[in-house]
């Protein structure tokens, strides 16, 4: 089972009727998707926080027609390799911090279904609609709904944690994390989507990555990861426009002319895998 502590008070929560609960008497009902809402009102920053609705659909759709499966595979390669040097263990630790609708998390549990280790999977996202969506479609991963700058995950209890493109607290990983856990981080690179800053600014500039390796943790590995995306349906287009902050920024003429006309995408990442010192 997942090691979910109280968001209220930090002791560990039991599963037992569909309730998780702690010593102290605080519980949480397990929703009918599978998933159990760890995230307090006081701790929201909005009504609904996280994605809505269209967004969680519109990645799903994309993702789901395997565009980014690259870095998908990219990630479940590394993870795989760090499973090689996990030899005292029964059984292994994986955590998506900001899962989302539980794509990569899915994938890279594909990628390790022949190891003999028994590697649970489990998840967050603030976004309760795509805590839903993860839920319901891979079953065999457990979820919550919470936020990535509070984890509610024990100390020292994770083998590996996956952050893409979601911002986090470096001492919450660097807490649940164990001594020879990884922290696998996914961020745009200098050419990432530099298409739609052609589109939407008279200069566009690459990305400027961050350069500084989090306090207590040392950098073990670094990859790029890019390639060229033919994007033939103006519906696939929009939704990948959905996935980024361009959505939000550009106005609805230029999305429009964005979504008719742009059909090429360069895609850019930086992967990077800390170790804790």
């Amino acid at each position: 089972m997942p090691s979910w502590i109280c968001p209220s008070c930090s002791n560990v929560l039991s599963l037992n009727n569909h309730i998780w609960a702690c010593s102290n008497g605080h519980s949480y009902d397990v929703a009918k998707e599978g998933y159990v809402n760890l995230l307090l009102v006081q701790h929201k920053n909005s009504k609904q926080p996280g994605d809505n609705k269209q967004m969680v659909n519109g990645r799903r759709a994309f993702l789901a027609l395997g565009f980014y499966q690259p870095l998908a595979d990219a990630i479940s390669y590394i993870f795989n390799q760090h499973l090689a040097t996990i030899t005292h263990e029964s059984a292994v630790s994986f955590f998506d911090a900001g899962c989302g609708e539980g794509y990569y998390m899915a994938q890279v549990s594909q990628y390790c279904n022949q190891t003999d280790l028994q590697i649970e999977f489990s998840g967050l996202d603030i976004s309760k609609f795509a805590v839903q969506k993860a839920a319901k479609k891979y079953s065999n991963n457990h979820y919550a709904v919470a936020s990535t700058f509070q984890l509610p995950l024990e100390n020292n209890s994770q083998d590996a944690v996956l952050q893409i493109f979601a911002p986090s607290s470096e001492l919450e990983i660097h807490r649940v994390l164990k001594s020879s856990g990884i922290w696998i981080t996914v961020n745009p690179a200098a050419n990432h989507l530099f298409e739609f800053k052609q589109a939407l600014y008279d200069k566009p500039t690459e990305h400027k990555a961050e350069q500084v390796t989090p306090q207590e943790f040392e950098l073990s590995q670094q990859l790029n990861i890019n390639f060229v995306m033919q994007l033939t349906e103006p519906e696939q287009r929009e939704n990948l426009l959905m996935m980024t902050p361009y959505y939000w920024s550009a106005t609805a003429e230029k999305k429009q002319m964005l979504v008719d006309n742009l059909q090429q995408f360069t895609t850019d990442f930086d992967i990077r895998v800390y170790v804790k010192t």
